[in-house]
C-alpha cells in the first residue's frame, strides 16, 4: 500500500469520529486523482444529506432546481451496477447512448462534465450511502488504476460510515437518556419527523404521542401534529416552538416543546434537528401573560385576548373590555388560533388549560405591543 492510500485511509476513519471532516476526505481523494469534484450522499427515511466539494454541491443545487433529480437514469444505473465496486459511465452507457440522453446533452456536457464514477454502500437500518466523483470531459474516461485504488478504499469508507452512524445513534440515545434522568419525556428527531431516539418516558408514559411508519413522530391531536411538522420544517437556531396539547379523559393537558439542535449542541446528535420534549406542569402557573407570550409566540395584545377568551368571554365582550374594535379582536383571535393549532374559541380554551387563568394587572415590566 502506498503512502497516499495510507493517508486517505487515516482521514477516512477520522471522519467517522469528526463528521465535519467528510468534505475534506472527498476533496483529498479528488485532488489525488485530479477529479473535478465529488460528494457523499446519505439517504435514510426519505431524507437525503450531502457532503462534498463546494463546486459539486453547487452543481447539485442546480441539478435539483432544474428537476433532473426526478429523472436521473444515470444515478439509477450507477446504484444498480455499483453495489460492490466503483463503476463508470462508460461501464454501462455507450458513447452514442450518452450523446442521446438529455441529462448528458442538456445538463452535464454544457458544464464540461459527463465522466464520473460512483458506488452505492448499504449501511445499517436502511441507510444508503453513495459516493460519486466527477472528472472533466476533457480528461476522458476515469482510468482503471483510479478505479483500482478507489475500490481498495471502498471497504474503509463503508466501515467508517457504519461506525459514524452507530456513534451518532449512541450520542442521540445518550442525550435522550440524560433528559429521562431529569424526568423529561423527550425524543431526538430530524426535520422530516423521523425519530432517532426516544427515552422510555416518551415512548410509554404518553398515550397521545406515538412513533409510526418510517419511525415518524405523530401527535394524535391533528392541529398539534400539523404545528409540530411546520415547526420542524422551519426549524431555526434561535426559536423554540411550543405546542399545546389539550386535556383528554385520560391525560392532563401538556405542552410539546420543539427545541432546535444547533451549534455545539449538534455534537450530542449530529443527525438530529430538534429535541421534542413534553412538559406536564405539576402546578398552576402564576403569570399567564408572560407564559402565553413566551410559549406560543403571542404578542402582548394577543396574549391579553387569549386570557379573556380562556375566562369564557365572547369576542364582542373581549373587544369592549379591552377597548378595541370587534374586527381587531377577531383578527387577533385568528392569529392566536393559528399559533396554537386551535380550531376556535372552545378548542383554544381546552389547549390553554395547561396554563392557569390569570387576571391581568397593569405592569410596567410588560414590554410594549409588537
Amino acid at each position: 500500500m502506498d503512502a497516499i492510500q495510507s493517508e486517505l485511509i487515516g482521514k477516512i476513519y477520522e471522519a467517522a469520529i469528526f463528521r465535519d471532516r467528510w468534505p475534506e476526505v472527498v476533496a483529498t481523494i479528488g485532488r489525488h486523482f485530479d477529479f473535478w469534484g465529488g460528494a457523499l450522499t446519505w439517504e435514510a427515511g426519505g431524507e437525503r444529506r450531502w457532503a462534498g466539494t463546494t463546486n459539486f454541491l453547487d452543481v447539485m443545487e442546480e441539478f435539483i432546481a432544474e428537476g433532473w433529480a426526478t429523472k436521473n437514469i444515470r444515478l439509477e444505473r450507477a446504484n444498480r451496477e455499483g453495489q460492490f465496486s466503483f463503476v463508470r459511465d462508460t461501464d454501462f452507457f455507450t458513447s452514442q447512448e450518452r450523446h442521446s440522453m438529455p441529462i448528458y446533452r442538456e445538463f452535464l456536457a454544457p458544464r464540461g462534465l459527463g465522466c464520473a464514477t460512483a458506488t452505492l454502500i448499504a449501511g445499517p437500518e436502511d441507510i444508503n450511502i453513495s459516493v460519486c466523483f466527477e472528472q472533466h470531459l476533457t480528461k476522458g474516461s476515469i482510468s482503471d488504476e483510479a478505479i483500482r485504488i478507489l475500490d481498495s478504499l471502498r471497504p474503509h469508507i463503508a466501515r467508517s460510515l457504519v461506525l459514524a452512524t452507530e456513534l451518532d445513534q449512541q450520542k442521540a440515545d445518550l442525550l435522550a437518556s440524560g433528559l429521562s434522568a431529569i424526568g423529561a419525556p423527550a425524543a431526538i428527531v430530524q426535520d422530516n419527523g423521523c425519530v432517532l431516539s426516544a427515552n422510555p418516558l416518551f415512548t410509554t408514559a404518553l398515550r397521545r404521542v406515538s412513533i409510526r411508519a418510517r419511525d415518524r413522530i405523530f401527535l394524535h391531536d391533528e392541529g398539534a401534529n400539523r404545528l409540530l411538522y411546520e415547526a420542524l420544517a422551519k426549524i431555526a437556531g434561535d426559536q423554540i416552538k411550543s405546542i399545546p396539547l389539550p386535556a383528554t379523559e385520560d391525560e392532563q393537558a401538556c405542552i410539546v416543546h420543539v427545541i432546535p439542535l444547533c451549534g455545539n449542541a449538534l455534537d450530542f446528535s449530529p443527525r438530529g434537528t430538534a429535541i421534542v420534549l413534553v412538559a406536564q406542569p405539576a402546578a398552576a402557573q402564576a403569570n399567564d401573560l408572560r407564559i402565553l407570550k413566551g410559549l406560543y409566540d403571542l404578542t402582548r395584545s394577543e396574549a391579553r385576548i387569549a386570557i379573556e377568551i380562556q375566562s369564557g368571554m365572547a369576542l364582542p365582550e373581549v373587544a369592549r373590555r379591552l377597548g378595541i374594535s370587534y374586527e381587531t379582536a377577531r383578527s387577533m383571535a385568528k392569529a392566536i388560533y393559528a399559533k396554537t393549532g386551535s380550531s376556535g374559541q372552545s378548542d383554544l380554551v381546552r389547549r390553554l388549560s395547561v396554563v392557569a387563568r390569570y387576571s391581568l394587572p397593569s405592569s410596567p415590566q410588560d414590554p410594549p405591543n409588537r
